[in-house]
């Protein structure tokens, strides 16, 4: 039941992440436009994109840095003034073009959900560490699932570095790869899922490798060759989020029921990572305007690697003890 649960979980939560709103009520107020388009017409070059020589004075070093355009800063000045005034005729503060209002840090447009995306990529190379000293990449030669193991905490940090450079600045390439290094990491568990499954069956791990491999690169095309269809990413994320976590669980169960004690690890880590995700379902304009439920969910997804990994380093650990009693075997 927790396992369904989690799954009707994801269908909806990946629906709001992976199905943002166009517009909505904050830009499409009168306020909201009126003070837009004065501030474009006072402040900004023909094309929108560079400031006028007065108004360029005024922008500061981090915001120039992350390249905020004029039109940008026209944006977000202009969702403050409209947000203040919704709020002093009593109403709630609105959203703008899906999405709710955030404070700007040093130029970062979200910036809690920067920071948590920083604290995840923080423990995955925190144990990655782990992993390089126990179990170095000259071992892959005796156990090739260690040269798995390293590729995929590879591609999790390199999937936490784009989630923070697309909350920092939100712009199409940011985002699309945002998008696709998160399907890596989705993809990623679930072929980690099949690999263990399938350990020793070297041929049927290679094929298992590939498939989705080549899937994903066709997928990662199909995103960046037009507008991301959201409906389809989702469903892709589902899929693959879903099977992998149902393979996980049947595989540490099995696990857990022959003896080995650390497979609770990898049972808590899927169910917790399925309980972080339900945060998402709590909509709420951003306390201190930053933190709003998809900042809460990255913050409490940070501490799992180190849960997930014990898990890795333990197998690891036991897989190289079964090699050593087949080669101590073939002395005798």
């Amino acid at each position: 039941m927790k396992l369904v649960f989690i799954s009707v979980i994801s269908v909806f939560v990946l629906w709001e992440r992976f199905n943002p709103a166009s517009c909505s009520i904050g830009d499409r107020s009168s306020i909201y436009l009126n003070c837009n388009h004065r501030c474009v017409k006072e402040n900004c070059t023909n094309d929108g994109e560079k400031f006028r020589t007065k108004a360029a004075q005024k922008q500061d070093i981090w915001c120039k840095l992350l390249r905020w355009s004029c039109d940008d800063e026209c944006r977000y000045q202009c969702m403050w003034f409209t947000v203040q005034n919704f709020k002093r005729a009593g109403e709630g503060t609105p959203k703008f073009h899906g999405r709710w209002p955030f404070i700007r840090v040093m130029g970062m447009q979200e910036p809690a959900s920067a920071f948590s995306s920083i604290l995840n990529f923080a423990a995955n190379a925190y144990m990655y560490k782990k992993i390089q000293r126990q179990f170095p990449l000259s071992k892959a030669r005796a156990m090739p699932i260690v040269a798995f193991w390293h590729g995929f905490a590879m591609v999790c940090m390199n999937a936490w570095v784009w989630s923070t450079i697309f909350h920092m600045r939100d712009n199409p390439f940011t985002e699309f790869m945002d998008y696709a290094c998160a399907l890596s990491m989705v993809m990623g568990l679930f072929v980690a899922a099949v690999v263990r499954l399938c350990y020793k069956r070297t041929k049927l791990t290679i094929f298992i490798l590939l498939v989705p491999l080549f899937y994903f690169v066709t997928h990662v095309r199909y995103l960046y060759e037009g507008v991301i269809n959201y409906d389809y990413n989702m469903s892709l994320n589902i899929f693959f989020g879903v099977a992998g976590s149902l393979i996980w669980v049947g595989v540490t169960w099995r696990q857990w029921r022959l003896g080995h004690g650390y497979a609770w690890r990898m049972l808590c880590f899927t169910l917790l990572s399925g309980a972080a995700l339900s945060l998402e379902l709590f909509d709420f304009p951003p306390r201190l305007g930053a933190w709003d439920a998809h900042a809460l969910w990255h913050l409490s997804t940070s501490p799992l690697p180190l849960l997930f990994y014990r898990y890795v380093l333990d197998d690891l650990h036991y897989l190289q003890s079964k090699e050593l009693e087949k080669f101590a075997f073939k002395l005798t």
